[in-house]
């Protein structure tokens, strides 16, 4: 991934990270804000609710003063059953209440002014009419000509003569009554349930999913048909902010006011909708603003990593195209330290080829006098020698001077073979390159130096046709010396391991060639020194230039060249020759 990518990237990670955060910190103070805002609401509803409870319990007790005192009972129980239910309706017509009931001794309905029809039945709920008397109004399925309603009673205990008499007034809870008591408080939804663990003042999500068998009002005009199916979870739940209401008395009822969510979530919904394209706008602005950031600074970066892998191949007058101010002061620093280190290091390795150069003609210079003192000292002593008898007028004479001529003739070629070795590695033409094949190159200097005469067994391991662009001749003098010092490692008797396979490495191709002999072996100490010019291990039988010369073959033509103690504990040397790159 570029650096101008993750730039981008970056910026709008951070942007959507920040509208993120901004967008959850104020959903949730908005939603703190408004959820204290129902809560506040829904206990102005609970109070409202009370009051309108209390109001009723009222009107209850003031409607058993009123029919206890007033005499209307006698008047009522002194007339026959048609009567009766016609003063108790037009009673209820004044709609202080919804039901009144007279009980006899035994429980028979005396008179039902909502239910005529029920005159001498027995009432259902005689049983807690006869319990101890409620300190508020009770909760009751009261039995109506279409059914239990849920239903709002007090009654007292009266005597007629020896007669006990129960008095009985209530107030509907059904639908229309809900529905105006829900519009008198301004509750959006209020629920009467019945509860599968019976009466509760409690609620909790757990009490929600207990409900069933609800008489529910709500404000359609608002809201959307809410399921109170019974035996399952009310759907109300999750669309209400929901109340419990503590019943003045209660059955086995809830009542439950509930305020709507939707103003809340369409809040909530809103900022969302918002905080996207907010969000989206500014990615958009952040993608816009990083990329021209990232150009204006990754383009002197990408011409900085292009100067660096310039001077890794050596071009170190490489200068990096940046114009003035791109990037910044910073890039503008880096860019100048950048290109004076690149000039240092130029300079530096101008330096160093100059010392390396002036070291090594110093190392050359002092070896060739080495070499050549070894030889003049013997010349000189001959002569000495020849001069001391002619001198003296030996007889023997002209046998001394044959012996010392020929020994002044053996150094002189010395001279020569020394003076030509120097020749050849100071005066090494250019490579003239053409396709060459490795093997058969080894194979000729095999059959030079370790040929059926010799007591050297050969092992060849040749893998690949081993064809490389090549100087024919300076190859040949390459792997002749090597050849050639292997078998005089092992005083020409061993074994002699030659091997090429191909090599791959970096996208260059090339031939990997191994010779291998049984011989002793390089220490490190020699080994560190094994190809330097004038270094040899042959004492006066060696002129120190031909691995040295080898090396330089090896390199002019691109190549590597180690050496290492091999399987047999002899040397090895390993050659990595390139098929196609030629120094010329």
């Amino acid at each position: 991934m570029s650096l101008r990518v993750r730039i981008i990237g970056a910026f709008v990670l951070l942007v959507a990270v920040a509208v993120g955060v901004g967008t959850a910190a104020h959903l949730a103070e908005v939603s703190r804000q408004l959820e204290a805002s129902l809560r506040r609401q829904a206990a102005r509803v609970v109070d409202a609710l009370q009051a309108e409870l209390a109001i009723t319990q009222k009107a209850l007790d003031s409607e058993l003063d009123a029919l206890q005192t007033s005499g209307r009972l006698d008047r009522w129980l002194s007339v026959t059953g048609a009567a009766r239910y016609a003063q108790a309706k037009g009673r209820l017509a004044q709609g202080r209440v919804d039901v009144i009931k007279l009980l006899g001794p035994r429980g028979d309905i005396l008179l039902s002014g909502h239910w005529p029809s029920s005159f001498g039945a027995l009432d259902p709920l005689l049983q807690r009419y006869q319990g101890e008397q409620p300190e508020a109004a009770v909760l009751v399925g009261e039995a109506t000509p279409l059914g239990n309603a849920p239903t709002l009673e007090r009654w007292r205990s009266l005597r007629r003569g020896r007669s006990q008499l129960t008095l009985v007034v209530g107030r509907f809870l059904d639908l229309d009554a809900l529905e105006r008591l829900r519009a008198t408080v301004g509750a959006d939804v209020l629920a009467l349930c019945r509860s599968a663990q019976g009466p509760s003042s409690s609620f909790s999500d757990k009490t929600v999913t207990q409900l069933t068998d609800c008489v529910h009002a709500t404000d359609d005009a608002r809201m959307a048909d809410v399921g109170f199916t019974p035996g399952q979870e009310p759907l109300w739940r999750d669309r209400f902010f929901l109340t419990p209401i503590q019943l003045l008395g209660s059955d086995d009822f809830s009542l439950v006011a509930g305020l709507s969510r939707q103003d809340l979530d369409e809040v909530k919904a809103g900022i969302v909708r918002r905080a996207l394209f907010v969000g989206f706008a500014s990615a958009v602005l952040a993608m816009l603003f990083g990329l021209l950031l990232a150009t204006r600074i990754t383009r002197p970066v990408e011409a900085l990593v292009q100067a660096a892998e310039e001077v890794a191949d050596g071009n170190l007058s490489v200068r990096v195209p940046v114009r003035p101010g791109e990037g910044g002061p910073e890039v503008s620093r880096l860019v100048d330290a950048f290109e004076q280190m690149a000039a240092d290091i130029d300079q530096s390795q101008r330096e160093l080829r100059q010392a390396e150069r002036v070291a090594a003609w110093r190392e050359i210079a002092r070896g060739l006098a080495h070499e050549l003192k070894n030889p003049l000292t013997p010349i000189r002593g001959a002569m000495d020698v020849i001069r001391r008898a002619h001198r003296l007028g030996r007889e023997d004479f002209d046998a001394i001077l044959e012996e010392q001529a020929g020994a002044v003739v053996e150094e002189v070629e010395r001279l020569k073979e020394l003076s030509d070795a120097f020749a050849r590695f100071a005066r090494l033409p250019d490579p003239s390159p053409e396709p060459v094949s490795v093997s058969a190159v080894l194979d000729n200097a095999v059959a030079l130096y370790a040929g059926e005469e010799t007591r050297v067994s050969i092992e060849r391991n040749y893998v690949g046709d081993g064809v490389v662009q090549a100087d024919r001749t300076q190859m040949a003098t390459a792997l002749t010396n090597l050849i050639k010092n292997a078998v005089e490692a092992m005083d020409g008797a061993g074994t002699l391991w030659l091997s090429t396979r191909p090599f791959s490495v970096e996208g260059e191709d090339g031939v990997q060639l191994a010779i291998e002999d049984s011989g002793s072996g390089i220490s490190d100490e020699v080994r560190e020194r094994l190809f330097t010019p004038y270094f040899t291990t042959k004492g006066s039988r060696g002129t120190g230039l031909g691995l040295a010369l080898v090396h330089r073959i090896v390199v002019e033509h691109g190549g590597r060249i180690s050496v290492d103690n091999g399987r047999e504990g002899g040397a090895r040397f390993l050659v990595w020759w390139p098929k196609g790159k030629v120094e010329a």
